[in-house]
């Protein structure tokens, strides 16, 4: 196309603030978790169940530290602490990897509260383990496969004049776009992205 030829100068870096509010978050947390039992597996292979995991939410850490705390509502399972609703709560601190754009759990620490010495010992070095197993594979995200997916898939619509609105159109090409930072606020995770690649904005139409 003779407009992308004349004005491939015409570079383009950009980085915008995509927000993914807790709410959100606390939605996917309880689909993937809320039913699960919290167990563990001696020597033998015998299995013990703990604790069911009734509820979960996900909030800002008050931990410098750290960037999400995870809040688990638990019942107990155990003989000794049968029925019992206590509270764990998981302060999960988030890596991220810009050039292989691939985000994961970086560091832990587990904090449980249930006013009984016993019972906070026992869960918590059992749901220590369980959680970090967990929300490492939970956490785990490389995203180049789908960055490279939703480029090549823009670019088709660039190539060929993608509107933005009525009589405004852009034409260009992108060459990179990736997670440049990440970050936990107050009510919502920020996410950097980077865009870079060359473009212009062409009108087809002028309103008076």
């Amino acid at each position: 196309m003779y407009v992308k030829d004349e004005f491939s100068d015409q570079n383009i870096n950009i980085t915008m603030p995509v927000i993914i509010g807790y709410p959100i978050l606390d939605k996917y947390l309880r689909e993937k978790l809320v039913g699960e039992i919290i167990s563990k597996e001696n020597s033998e292979g015998k299995k013990s169940n703990y604790a069911q995991i009734l509820d979960v939410s996900i909030e800002k850490s008050e931990l410098e530290e750290f960037d999400l705390k995870v809040n688990l509502n638990l019942q107990t399972l155990t003989s000794l602490f049968k029925n019992k609703q206590v509270k764990i709560f998981f302060h999960a601190a988030l890596q991220l990897d810009r050039e292989l754009q691939h985000i994961s759990l970086k560091d832990y620490e587990v904090d449980g509260k249930t006013n009984n010495w016993f019972a906070d010992q026992l869960l918590e070095t059992v749901v220590n383990r369980w959680m970090y197993d967990k929300l490492k594979k939970k956490m785990n995200f490389n995203l180049m496969p789908h960055i490279e997916e939703k480029v090549s898939s823009l670019n088709e619509k660039l190539e060929n004049k993608l509107e933005a609105k009525e009589g405004v159109h852009l034409i260009g090409s992108l060459d990179k776009l990736e997670v440049s930072n990440l970050k936990a606020g107050e009510h919502e995770l920020w996410i950097s992205v980077t865009v870079s690649g060359t473009g212009i904005v062409e009108l087809e139409k002028l309103e008076l």
